[in-house]
């Protein structure tokens, strides 16, 4: 195996177990590749190279013998919260690191397997620890790790059909002030699974179709109350299915069009409820956040323009829809509606290709009504943005 290869696996081992992230729509991700970041996500139709484990796995079986993909996505957020009326508050710096990795192999003329190694969730929030929503939050990270092995059929050359399942490992943690340093920290593995379909409508048009399952999590871990004690923590979470949908076009010989959409059920995700085995007369037990998140879309095109055998150009547009509620939005996702502009390229050379996109992700700006029961004041949300540069290697063997 190449030196490159070597370097990019190595990295994704060490950073997989630590990639949080932030700036999601609610708190999912989709910087599943280069290629398709840099297509603002539309991969669903096309789905011709190794991320279409994560995009849609009946692709594969457009991919000859044997293909690997890594890399590595390098988000930067930031933004401002204000107290209407008082002080402005800047999120601090921090660079995620969510990796990738997939790997497909044609078992005979009819299936093939695939495994893909990517982040579906993450969240990230981080603020001086005396600023004035500490009531509410002052630290979040969620982090997750998906590996989710498939089996593709091709049932003839226009239509082929996957089948996948998902093992998620999900760390979730928080921190706040309640009078003193309270810290919450826990996770889970929990299972799902998955279908695709891939139709070629004719030689230039192809359409793809993907489901995602539930992840049902009971996350349990450790609760901390500064110059108290600790406690065992537990609590129910359910991940929110999601359905990917796209169409491709190849409207020149170098021009392809897409155009996709996921629509993902965040209703799921009404409440969280925190039990502890002893609550040291100081929380509510269970403590219980009202979220009532509602289903959102996403949608998405992409355009790429092949300049050359070797170079590919790549743009991209995302519009994504927030699930959070005006009546439930915290300090932990503060987030509202987002667009996300994006650009890239790939260069290819015997069967290797080397893949860069870079992103900007801009949300509205949003005010927060106050809940003084939930230690939130009257806010807005303003500058909410963040820089994402991905790097993806893929091979041909």
């Amino acid at each position: 195996m190449k030196r490159p290869v070597l370097i990019l696996i190595s990295a994704i081992i060490m950073t997989a177990l630590g990639c949080g992230t932030a700036l999601g729509a609610g708190f999912a991700l989709y910087d599943w590749s280069a290629r398709g970041n840099a297509l603002g996500g539309a991969m669903t139709g096309r789905a011709d190279d190794p991320s279409a484990i994560a995009f849609n796995p009946a692709g594969i079986t457009q991919i000859p013998d044997s293909s690997m993909m890594a890399g590595l996505a390098f988000i930067m957020p930031g933004g401002t919260l204000t107290e209407i009326g008082g002080d402005s508050v800047g999120m601090i710096d921090h660079t995620f690191i969510p990796p990738h990795f997939y790997y497909t192999r044609q078992l005979s003329d009819r299936l093939w397997f695939g495994v893909g190694l990517m982040t579906r969730f993450g969240l990230g929030t981080d603020f001086p620890p005396d600023w004035y929503g500490r009531y509410n939050s002052y630290y979040a990270n969620i982090q997750s790790v998906s590996i989710n092995p498939n089996l593709a059929w091709k049932v003839n050359d226009r239509l082929s059909l996957s089948v996948g399942v998902e093992a998620l490992w999900f760390e979730y943690g928080a921190r706040r002030f309640i009078g003193t340093d309270f810290r919450l920290l826990g996770d889970d593995i929990g299972y799902g699974w998955n279908v695709g379909l891939h139709y070629k409508l004719d030689e230039a048009t192809r359409i793809g179709l993907h489901y995602r399952s539930q992840v049902k999590l009971t996350i349990s871990g450790t609760a901390d109350i500064q110059g108290v004690g600790s406690t065992d923590a537990w609590g129910d979470l359910t991940l929110p299915e999601m359905f990917l949908f796209g169409l491709s076009r190849q409207v020149t010989p170098k021009l392809n069009v897409e155009v996709g959409a996921i629509y993902t059920g965040w209703s799921s995700y009404d409440r969280l409820a925190i039990h502890f085995e002893n609550d040291f007369g100081m929380l509510p037990n269970p403590s219980t956040s009202v979220k009532n998140w509602k289903n959102v879309w996403r949608y998405q095109l992409g355009l790429e323009y092949r300049y050359s055998p070797e170079w590919t150009w790549r743009f991209g547009y995302t519009y994504d829809q927030e699930p959070s509620p005006d009546g439930a939005v915290d300090f932990q996702a503060p987030m509202s509606d987002r667009q996300l502009f994006s650009i890239g390229f790939g260069y290819t050379k015997n069967d290797r290709t080397w893949d860069l996109a870079y992103t900007y992700l801009l949300a509205d700006d949003r005010t927060i009504a106050g809940r003084p029961g939930d230690g939130i004041p009257d806010s807005r949300t303003s500058n909410m943005d963040a820089h994402i540069i991905v790097i993806s290697y893929s091979m041909r063997f």
